[in-house]
């Protein structure tokens, strides 16, 4: 690793975390709206809600002052029938892996798009009927799969009708961007600490990160506190020779809240999450999958028999557990078992009941 740098609040960030959260129709409370969010973290780990004011209040003034139509909102920044991202996610992970420019290429944005989650794009499959192909395998609905290709097709169309909405949403964060402030300095210094001791990596490591790059950017997560995205510019690397770079976004409250949970629970109540964890025939299915080794999404999918929108449901409840981890790449979500929580649990089971 050569560099890695940390990164000031970014506005078009939070501008794109308030209008995922306002297209979420979800029944996640972390993914929804930050009120719903910070209620959830509050009554699971004894967290005073005023831990979450200032990122509650500027949502909760986009949401109340933002002109939007809801079908272009949902069309454009909810979850793609299934896929696990919306269009505005796949277009970023697009454009970070090879630049935006490269993105008005249609050959190379087919290529891009009809890759496999498992597989490195094959840039001979760059026509019209390969994307169909490649679309037709996908297991999202077929309303979604439409909506996949005329994307693609229409990037620049699509593109403008992002941004139309994240200029709007940007305007209002800025007017509230003093209230996000304390918490991106705050976790910024915690960042620079970890540099300056010689645990940044270690700690990213911790929440599913592997830096293998030669440059990193981290950026505070603010209105998406609890989340990380990670997205790189690899294909550029390898395809353009392009120096290497990982863009994270770092949820500003991951910590602290990892931290409460560790705290605010005794060991029966530690049981008793784990066990709700365990409870459910799928997800034993999804571990048993992951045991041999760290699998994606559409492959659990494959392994199970599940549907994408079983398998997202049921890896909520493993990863709140602490059960499994999660590696964002890009749009892509390679999940890996903790075995290190298992034994936990067979640990307290034997301290509470046996000795």
């Amino acid at each position: 690793m050569d560099s890695i740098r940390f990164l000031p609040m970014n506005l078009r960030v939070e501008a794109a975390a308030a209008l995922m959260r306002l297209a979420y129709r979800g029944d996640d409370e972390r993914s929804g709206g930050a009120r719903e969010a910070a209620e959830y973290y509050s009554r699971k780990y004894a967290i005073p809600m005023e831990t979450f004011s200032g990122i509650v209040e500027t949502y909760e003034y986009v949401k109340k002052h933002l002109s939007y139509d809801e079908a272009e909102l949902i069309t454009l920044f909810s979850d793609l029938g299934g896929m696990g991202s919306s269009l505005f996610e796949i277009f970023l992970t697009m454009e970070t892996a090879v630049g935006p420019e490269r993105c008005k290429d249609l050959s190379l944005r087919i290529a891009l798009m009809a890759a496999d989650d498992n597989m490195e794009p094959d840039f001979s499959c760059n026509t019209p009927g390969d994307l169909l192909a490649a679309v037709s395998q996908m297991t999202i609905t077929d309303e979604a799969k439409w909506l996949y290709v005329d994307a693609c097709m229409h990037y620049e169309t699509y593109r403008a009708r992002i941004d139309k909405l994240l200029d709007r949403a940007e305007q209002l964060v800025r007017k509230k961007a003093a209230l996000l402030e304390p918490y991106a300095e705050k976790a910024l210094r915690v960042f620079e600490r970890y540099q300056q001791e010689g645990t940044l990596f270690e700690h990213l490591a911790e929440h599913g990160i592997r830096l293998d790059c030669e440059n990193a950017t981290i950026t505070p997560n603010l209105i998406n506190f609890s989340f990380i995205i990670l997205n790189t510019n690899a294909i550029a690397a390898a395809k353009y020779g392009e120096v290497e770079c990982a863009d994270i976004l770092f949820g500003v409250l991951i910590d602290f809240i990892r931290e409460r949970g560790k705290t605010s629970r005794n060991a029966t109540e530690a049981i008793l999450s784990l066990l709700h964890a365990l409870d459910d025939k799928r997800r034993l299915q999804i571990l048993s999958a992951l045991k041999t080794r760290p699998r994606y999404g559409q492959e659990l999918v494959a392994v199970t028999g599940l549907s994408a929108a079983t398998v997202s449901h049921h890896m909520n409840e493993l990863t709140g557990a602490g059960l499994v981890s999660i590696e964002k790449q890009g749009v892509k979500l390679l999940y890996h078992i903790k075995e290190k929580r298992i034994q936990e649990l067979t640990e307290l089971l034997r301290q509470s009941y046996l000795d």
